[in-house]
């Protein structure tokens, strides 16, 4: 293990041996991008596979998700498409939006007591039957 690590490059390496088990947990241990066990080239194949290294062996990943996300800066944009309508989250209103808005806040407390005491009705009537 010594001897793989020994070395300022990281990209790929591989395991070869009969026992599957071991294989695995030298190669979790082994400081390098890739590495396969029994095998040399084939997870070059998989898009789907990250390919990159450690140490001097490069930054980053290409291909799979996280290649992809090496390529792709997000942003959020937001485009106005109502510009005359007033929002609801923007401050300012007037006294006429605070009445309007208590209005709407005391429909919605009297739905949910509505809702809540037809449930309770209906738990009466299950309990009943």
């Amino acid at each position: 293990m010594r001897l793989a690590n020994d070395s300022e490059f990281g990209l790929a390496a591989c395991v070869w041996t009969r026992d599957d088990a071991r294989g695995e947990l030298l190669a979790r241990r082994i400081q390098a991008g890739t590495v396969m066990v029994n095998d040399v080239v084939s997870c070059f194949g998989i898009s789907e596979a990250p390919h990159g290294g450690f140490k001097s062996s490069g930054i980053g990943r290409a291909h799979g998700r996280f290649g992809l996300e090496e390529m792709v800066r997000l942003k959020y944009l937001d485009v106005d498409l109502m510009p005359s309508i007033k929002k609801v989250w923007w401050y300012g209103y007037g006294a006429n939006f605070c009445a309007a808005d208590r209005r709407i806040v005391g429909y919605a407390i009297l739905l949910a007591d509505g809702a809540r005491a037809a449930r309770g009705v209906a738990r009466c009537r299950r309990d009943a039957a």
